[in-house]
């Protein structure tokens, strides 16, 4: 991923996240030698001192296509901090946009997950997935701005 000169800074995370964001995903999967996209929106719902992350989209990714949906749950134990989970309450990572760019990873089973955020300014942030393993060699490169 290129770096740019300019980060924009996040202090309070839970109100910069909170809305509805267009998502464009880009997807390589290199092991199939294949790429696609995926269009659709990301919607941040307030939920206790939390957010509920919704993600639907379409997926086409070589001959597939198809609906695709992803939930997450995050939490804020201080404004400029998240912690991330799955749905059931496991763990998935931490984040923190004050430098305006985060760097994370997972390990889920055999894969590995690597990833980097960038707060683009009010209303635009990236993030990009590393994903690795004995079946998966995947870049995912997701692109949300903000639905007015």
């Amino acid at each position: 991923m290129e770096r740019s000169k300019k980060l924009f800074i996040v202090n309070d995370l839970k109100s910069f996240f909170d809305g509805i964001w267009e998502l464009s995903r880009q997807v390589e999967d290199r092991l199939r030698n294949e790429t696609g996209e995926l269009l659709g929106e990301g919607r941040f719902v307030a939920r206790d001192q939390g957010l509920d992350y919704n993600e639907e989209g379409m997926l086409t990714l070589g001959a597939h296509r198809g609906a695709t949906h992803q939930a997450y749950r995050y939490d804020f134990p201080v404004p400029g901090r998240a912690t991330v989970h799955f749905t059931d309450g496991r763990f998935f990572h931490d984040l923190n946009l004050a430098d305006g760019i985060w760097t994370c990873k997972h390990r889920c089973g055999e894969d590995d997950y690597g990833g980097e955020f960038r707060a683009l300014g009010a209303n635009a942030w990236r993030v990009v997935w590393c994903v690795k393993g004995p079946r998966k060699d995947l870049l995912l490169d997701s692109l949300y701005r903000r639905r007015a």
